[in-house]
């Protein structure tokens, strides 16, 4: 199924993947905006990784009311699956460590530099600051309201997968000479695309769930030398 959608602007947000050495020229004014739970509704669905970690889904005051009228702007008999948004320093550490030491087991000729770029793909390491770790940085996806995830063409990437697989997590795998997701998972993730954008969310190029608002790579991604959200832990 195709849901039908407005015409999409892409807005001025930079579409390539940038080096993490981009967000050092950010500077972050902390707004002390304190971070709050976001409640499951008619129109938003908690779910996947959130559910595995901790028991609500927290992020900055902001972001929480965005993501309310993100929701409310999907098509009808769409919802939005809210996966991962705050995570501790602990939380990324966690995850950090598990799949390093998961893909040494898996690739034991392996150095440790080869095993953190390749984990780096999808996980940031917690040091020397998180994205998700400043309260702006959301993972969502998009369901019907029975729950079935809407076919965004991959997976979530709760486990490793296998590189014909990463090839289809950016925005926009398809190239002239390859076409490696269907017109129906391109008109999905264009209808998050367009929501998510009507409320000044920015997109990781390299992920097509991943999405911030206030945090250092909302700042680059949307060319912007400042940045109101930085560490925070949980009061």
């Amino acid at each position: 199924m195709i849901v039908s959608r407005k015409s999409i602007s892409m807005k001025n947000q930079i579409e390539k993947t940038l080096p993490r050495s981009a967000w050092d020229a950010v500077t972050i004014y902390e707004s002390g905006e304190p971070l709050v739970e976001v409640q499951p509704s008619k129109k938003i669905i908690l779910g996947l990784e959130a559910k595995q970690y901790q028991a609500s889904f927290m992020v900055r005051k902001t972001v929480a009311e965005k993501l309310i009228r993100v929701a409310n702007s999907l098509p009808t008999g769409i919802t939005l699956v809210l996966i991962e948004g705050y995570r501790s320093m602990e939380h990324q550490k966690e995850s950090w460590d598990r799949n390093f030491l998961k893909l040494k087991e898996e690739q034991p000729t392996w150095s440790d530099e080869q095993i953190t770029a390749t984990i780096r793909l999808v996980i940031a390491p917690p040091h020397p600051l998180a994205n998700h770790h400043c309260g702006g940085a959301v993972d969502v996806a998009l369901a019907y309201t029975d729950g079935t995830l809407l076919d965004m063409g991959s997976p979530y990437p709760s486990e490793a997968f296998s590189i014909e697989v990463k090839k289809k997590f950016p925005m926009f795998p398809n190239s002239l000479l390859s076409k490696l997701i269907t017109r129906e998972q391109e008109s999905n993730r264009a209808v998050l695309r367009e929501a998510m954008e009507q409320e000044d969310f920015v997109w990781y190029p390299n992920e097509w769930w991943h999405y911030c608002y206030g945090d250092r790579m909302w700042a680059v991604y949307s060319r912007q030398e400042i940045a109101i959200y930085g560490s925070i832990e949980l009061e």
